[in-house]
């Protein structure tokens, strides 16, 4: 429909209604003028005032419903928030959560020194409280910086061409031992010679996150089993599982990988950093428990990033 210049199409229902006041406002100076005219120029005067005022109410509405009846202007879809959405962008929330990730290191950093020259005897259980402690600071901090770097877009991949079965066995290997002390055995079934371009380091600690994850949140005394599939496109699934019942109340599945604010601090980084490597290896992270489906997290890598045996054999033939 074509409209005015000059008019703004958001107005015309406000415009409408003004016409059909003022028409209205005509209609009721016509009853008035009822009793202040007579004889044939007063029902000449009535008549007109009448149509004037059904003609400016008609004109209002009928360009209301025209404007009904025009295609809105489409609204652009709003996704739910990606992980990676706002990579690059800056803000004073992320500069002031960067300055407190500093801070908390910088004294975190003093407290482990000061644990380390404090004498022997009488003091070694204080020692090692304030030792426990600034580790735990010290892990926050590390992970409360990368979560930064990841949001800001700052982070970039160290990569490298690894053993997918060797890096999946480091990662078992340094979450094994909280593991049985809770009573839960950890089981890994690997391949050989699946080889992975990626960031050791960083996929190695995501890995170890979800196998952690899914520990604490099953009852002890189950088995939770890591495999290694080979998906149809070409790309790696790292699954885990565990056979025991699931555990605890968890955050809804669209807040599980964001940080978690509640009375006790800021809580919750390990996992959201684990899908934020995945992302940036072009891959996924997914993770389910609750009591009726069990405990279950899945890392997977496009096959952009995976090189299996019988492909390397085929490229050394050709």
């Amino acid at each position: 429909m074509r409209r005015l210049p000059g008019i703004d199409p958001g107005k015309l229902p406000v415009l409408a209604a003004l016409a059909a006041a003022g028409g209205f406002t005509l209609l009721l100076a016509g009853v008035v003028a009822v009793y202040a005219a007579a004889g044939v120029l007063g029902f000449l005067l009535i008549a007109l005032l009448l149509l004037a005022s059904f003609g400016l109410a008609a004109s209002g509405w009928l360009v209301h419903w025209r404007m009904l009846q025009a295609p809105a202007a489409a609204r652009p879809f709003v996704e739910r928030r990606s992980p990676l959405r706002n990579a690059g962008q800056d803000s004073p929330v992320h500069r002031l959560l960067e300055a407190v990730a500093v801070e908390i290191k910088s004294s975190a950093g003093m407290l482990q020194g000061f644990a380390e020259v404090l004498p022997g005897g009488a003091e070694d259980e204080a020692r090692r409280h304030i030792a426990e402690t600034s580790r735990g600071l010290l892990s926050f901090a590390g992970h409360l910086h990368d979560y930064i770097r990841f949001e800001r877009g700052r982070l970039r991949l160290k990569e490298q061409q690894v053993d997918a079965g060797e890096l999946v066995e480091a990662a078992l290997a340094s979450c094994r031992g909280a593991a049985e002390l809770g009573g839960t055995a950890i089981e890994g079934h690997t391949l050989e010679g699946v080889e992975l371009a990626c960031d050791a380091l960083r996929l190695r600690d995501a890995i170890a996150t979800l196998v952690t994850w899914t520990v604490q949140s099953s009852a002890p005394g189950g088995v939770v089993d890591v495999r290694l599939l080979r998906l149809a496109e070409g790309g790696l699934a790292i699954d885990i599982t565990s056979s025991a019942a699931a555990r605890g109340s968890l955050p809804p599945r669209d807040r599980l990988f964001e940080p978690q604010l509640s009375v006790a601090g800021l809580q919750g980084l390990a996992l959201p950093i684990a899908r934020r490597v995945a992302l940036l290896h072009a891959g996924e992270v997914t993770a389910s428990s609750s009591p009726g489906e069990g405990t279950a997290a899945r890392l997977t890598l496009p096959a952009e990033r995976v090189a299996w045996p019988d492909v390397k054999r085929s490229a050394r033939a050709a």
